[in-house]
């Protein structure tokens, strides 16, 4: 949950349009008066329409704990003036101020030495990137030395991305290695896909568009794509799974009903009618991820919950750490 803050009724007015957007996105939000919201634990981030003063006096305290695992906090005015105060990149602070200003002809204002000077930290890297998290200590020298000079980079082929601050080289490894020696394993993404049956490949491939851009995901950056045994065959979406050259992963019904008792999933009485499963597109994105890191299913968890688009249903997942 992305909870919104106002004090004043102009206030209110810029919490319902960054609502609005969080919707749009498919990001889970709620608006509170300042009198009546709560910190919770589980908490995505919190953006405070008020002055900076009042959140840094009455409520950081209770929110920082750790830099690797704090909620985001966001500070805006009733300009639309945007400042990631707490967690702007592991908490993705950062990503939220710009999706958020960027839609409603705003401003994000910058405090971090290296977004300053527009500069990839290392911790802002693994989260474009979709890494697993780098240690603190290599934090601190790699962002400080970014301020300086560049830092070699090696990604896989096929990684094609421009980052300022680093020289980047490509190997055949699956795993990102900065300054020839702090290497970091790619999380594992992979796209559940549900449709109708005669699906179009076109209605498949702008689905697949559509959620990844919700995401600001690469294509290249997805590690798999994942239906239902009763899709294997289906031609419009293996056209398009071939497309993108991925794995495709197909899961038996038994394999996502059972999910359905561990996860608090969304459930179709009318695809159970058709098909004996509840779901497809979310059940087989987290059957796949686990299939491809054998991590607890705790560390698994929806990025996007499933979308539906002119007959095709979409959902991604990933994981919390290897």
């Amino acid at each position: 949950m992305i909870k919104i803050i106002y004090i004043t009724e102009s206030g209110k007015k810029l919490a319902e349009k960054i609502k609005c957007i969080l919707d749009h996105y498919k990001y889970n939000s709620k608006i509170f008066h300042i009198k009546n919201f709560s910190i919770d634990e589980g908490d995505e981030g919190y953006i405070f329409i008020s002055a900076i003063g009042i959140v840094l006096r009455k409520y950081i305290d209770k929110i920082k704990n750790d830099k690797f695992t704090d909620s985001f906090v966001i500070v805006c005015n009733e300009k639309k003036e945007f400042i990631p105060i707490l967690s702007n990149h592991l908490g993705r602070g950062n990503y939220f101020s710009k999706l958020i200003a960027n839609n409603i002809n705003g401003k994000t204002i910058f405090t971090t030495a290296t977004d300053v000077h527009g500069k990839v930290g290392l911790d802002e890297l693994s989260n474009i990137l979709f890494l697993e998290k780098p240690n603190r200590k290599d934090i601190l020298e790699i962002n400080k030395r970014l301020l300086e000079e560049n830092i070699d980079l090696k990604l896989p082929y096929g990684w094609k991305i421009k980052l300022n601050g680093y020289d980047v080289e490509y190997h055949d490894k699956d795993l990102v290695i900065i300054d020839n020696r702090i290497k970091l394993r790619p999380l594992k993404i992979v796209v559940g896909i549900g449709a109708r049956r005669g699906v179009k490949r076109y209605k498949v491939y702008w689905a697949i568009k559509k959620a990844l851009y919700l995401r600001s995901l690469y294509p290249w950056r997805i590690s798999a794509f994942s239906t239902i045994e009763n899709k294997r065959d289906e031609i419009g979406i293996l056209e398009v799974v071939n497309k993108f050259k991925k794995p495709f992963l197909i899961f038996d019904k038994d394999e996502i009903n059972k999910l359905y008792n561990i996860y608090d999933l969304e459930k179709s009485d009318f695809i159970f009618k058709n098909i004996n499963v509840y779901g497809v597109a979310e059940p087989c994105s987290i059957l796949g991820v686990k299939k491809l890191t054998n991590v607890d299913y705790n560390k698994i968890y929806l990025m996007l919950k499933k979308i539906k688009y002119d007959g095709v249903t979409i959902a991604i997942s990933t994981h919390k750490e290897f």
